[in-house]
């Protein structure tokens, strides 16, 4: 009897062991399917992704750098708008989209002494520009293949950009538009429009901030920019590159049928000082309107570290035009920071031409910086012209706000 009542007992306590587990693992498995549908919900809620790809994200990221090219530093976006797209395993190309733009304006006072251009002796003036830049990469099975498009348009009074009868202020252009393929780590093609190979990094046309100032011509030197194909070479503190430049319609070229050159630089970048020499030849070109002489030059600039507080760049030139005047000019430019928020930089150049023609520089600037998507600064630029029988002077002092996302 005894025997049967144990029996008893411990069937009911295994009875009640069994519902309590039982009642335990319902739980789990309702928090688990609250779980999955709040995921599922998640999922539908996700932007869709485009077909044949796994992911797609748009976040901030550092700004791709175009082998080769120079960058602008007055508008570069350290951080900007990144698209990243992830394919599937069957599609191996991966791709990077990046945009910035910028607006900018800028209240301008200018005065001209000597000779009165259509009898204008001084004037105020506001002056605009909008500027878009879309630069794309994709790492494909032969290495990454990039491009880079800007489109500019400027400003002044009334009117659409492009639609002035005088296109100096109010234009619509595509001032850039480059493509590249790293053949290797270090090797670059590259082709399209932009600044010259024969251009030089330094100095005031390089290295300043120059809003609405840097309208000297001291730096005869700077050859523009043209259509060209550019092969470069990069490894570590050293590069260098070569192109083949279309001369066609630079100054007196503007009717000529074939005026090709050639450019190259040789760069080398160290934390404290860093150097360019760069050299072009182009020849006299041919057909209705072509000149009589190949234009040539050679440049070279230095950049020195000064701590954390201060920059200094310098260079030089010298050439011939197509029209057989000889050149040289030089200058530097000191940049200070003088807070966390606020740098200034100040300038000076000469140029001659065996023409008798002399040019002679000033600049100074000041710019407040809280964020890097704002810049308020107050610019100011002298500029002296002396020609065999003239003389003339020209004063601009602006105030210019630009706004970057």
């Amino acid at each position: 009897m005894k025997v049967l009542k144990l029996a008893l007992i411990g069937t009911a306590a295994l009875a009640a062991a069994s519902v309590t587990a039982r009642a335990d693992d319902l739980a789990d498995l309702k928090a688990q399917i609250e779980a999955l549908n709040g995921r599922i919900s998640q999922l539908e809620a996700a932007p869709a992704v485009p077909a044949g790809y796994q992911l797609l994200s748009v976040s901030k990221a550092d700004a791709i750098v175009v082998p080769s090219l120079d960058v602008d530093g007055a508008y570069k976006q350290t951080n900007v708008t990144t698209i990243g797209i992830l394919p599937t395993a069957d599609v191996p190309a991966s791709t990077n989209i990046q945009w910035s733009g910028y607006a900018r304006a800028g209240l301008i006072y200018s005065h001209t002494s000597g000779v009165y251009p259509s009898g204008k002796k001084s004037g105020v003036d506001i002056a605009a520009r909008g500027q878009l830049k879309v630069v794309g990469t994709t790492d494909t099975s032969v290495g990454e293949v990039g491009a880079q498009i800007q489109i500019r348009g400027n400003y002044h009074g009334h009117g659409d950009a492009g639609t002035s009868f005088y296109s100096g202020y109010n234009s619509f252009k595509m001032n850039e538009a480059w493509g590249w393929w790293k053949m290797t780590p270090e090797l670059t093609l590259g082709g399209g429009y932009t600044g010259s190979l024969s251009a030089i990094g330094y100095g005031i046309d390089g290295s300043c901030n120059c809003y609405y100032t840097d309208n000297a011509s001291s730096s005869f030197y700077n050859h523009g920019d043209t259509t060209q194909m550019r092969l470069s070479y990069a490894s570590g503190p050293m590069s260098a590159a070569i192109a083949l430049e279309d001369d066609h319609g630079h100054a007196s070229h503007f009717y000529s049928e074939s005026s090709l050159g050639v450019a190259g630089e040789v760069k080398y970048s160290g934390d404290m000082l860093s150097g360019e020499v760069s050299a072009g030849v182009w020849n006299k070109g041919t057909g209705v309107g072509a000149t009589s002489h190949a234009a040539w030059q050679i440049a070279a600039g230095m950049g020195f570290n000064l701590g954390d507080m201060a920059k200094l760049s310098i260079a030089a030139g010298t050439g011939r035009s197509h029209s057989n005047t000889k050149y040289w000019s030089a200058n530097a430019l000191l940049s200070a920071n003088l807070s966390d928020a606020v740098h200034a930089e100040i300038g000076y150049g000469h140029g001659h031409n065996m023409g008798a023609r002399t040019e002679d520089t000033a600049l100074a600037g000041i710019y407040y910086d809280p964020v890097s998507q704002l810049t308020v600064g107050l610019e100011g630029e002298w500029i002296h012209d002396k020609n065999p029988g003239s003389k003339v002077s020209n004063t601009t002092v602006d105030l210019v706000t630009v706004f970057r996302f």
